[in-house]
């Protein structure tokens, strides 16, 4: 396997937005989706080019964040910098079973200005020109931005796609940020884009309104030429790959205590060993054991000392 990854050359772009998380200890913490994933995947694929592409401020909380981020070994040549605006910020409470209610503020937000801060559209160019292997995005990613900036992003991932590139999308569904009738098409669309789709039952439901295990295959059997990895909770975990299925069993958690970044951190395992491999069990048993060792302790991004064990 180590000497299969070093023929393997990955340079992925994580696009998406990264957060001030605002907490009870008053530690300087961030968090993000995509932000999550990028960070996890890293520590599990160090030798893969790792490239977080999204925007800051000019201020403190911004460049600190700057500073943290290349101390996690993400590369940050494409990120963009306000004059006026900061990073969002969100709040989070959890319950006793460690599940978490989120509160966002994203008035000030850079990220959802970023294709008006990129005045000379590099990234939009790195993809059309292939200058990535993949692109790793979620549904917030697209959320945030308004329509003309959305349908921009697309069609570059649609170049991106034909020139050989490979598109992996988190259906990852914030009804705060856009309703349903809104969301569909575009889920639609990057649904089609995808050659890797990481969904759920709760997402699915949210933006589809189908919640019946048969419904949501049947669904995504639809499209083809793709793996889409189904997760249901403490149901079984399902992969579709080019039709054909596989499940596998969750393991029980034994000691939760923030789930905040379980599912990234499920993502970055899967992606960490299957881009390599290429098999579905080694990846789907990387991404349980990291998403069991996040979830056993506090904040999105645990402590660099804590070993994440890569199957791969």
């Amino acid at each position: 396997m180590h000497k299969e990854r070093r023929c393997i050359m990955i340079k992925i772009a994580f696009f998406g937005e990264a957060m001030q998380e605002l907490n009870d200890e008053h530690v300087l913490r961030f968090g993000g989706d995509v932000y999550n994933t990028a960070v996890y995947f890293k520590r599990l694929a160090s030798q893969a080019d790792v490239h977080f592409v999204s925007a800051i401020g000019i201020d403190e909380i911004s460049q600190a964040a700057q500073t943290l981020w290349r101390q996690q070994g993400l590369s940050l040549s494409f990120v963009q910098t306000s004059t006026d605006k900061t990073l969002g910020r969100y709040g989070i409470t959890t319950d006793s079973h460690g599940e978490r209610k989120f509160c966002y503020a994203r008035s000030d937000s850079a990220a959802k200005q970023f294709f008006q801060l990129d005045t000379q559209h590099n990234f939009i160019e790195s993809l059309r020109s292939t200058h990535f292997s993949h692109c790793y995005l979620s549904a917030i990613s697209l959320a945030i931005l308004d329509a003309a900036n959305r349908q921009l992003l697309l069609d570059a991932l649609d170049d991106f796609k034909r020139a050989g590139g490979k598109v992996i999308f988190d259906s990852n569904y914030r009804s705060v940020l856009w309703q349903s009738e809104k969301a569909t098409p575009f889920y639609l669309t990057a649904y089609n884009l995808a050659d890797y789709l990481f969904v759920t039952d709760d997402d699915h439901h949210g933006v589809f309104g189908q919640c019946d295990e048969k419904g949501i295959v049947s669904f995504y059997q639809q499209f083809s030429n793709k793996l889409v990895i189904i997760k249901q909770g403490v149901a079984d975990t399902i992969v579709l790959n080019n039709k054909e299925i596989q499940r596998f069993t969750v393991p029980k958690a034994e000691h939760v205590v923030d789930t905040t970044s379980a599912g990234d951190a499920f993502s970055a395992g899967f992606l960490a060993t299957f881009l390599y491999s290429h098999s579905t069990q080694q990846a789907i048993s990387t991404a349980q054991k990291v998403a069991l060792q996040v979830i056993a302790q506090k904040g999105a991004i645990v402590p660099t000392t804590v070993q994440i064990a890569n199957e791969g």
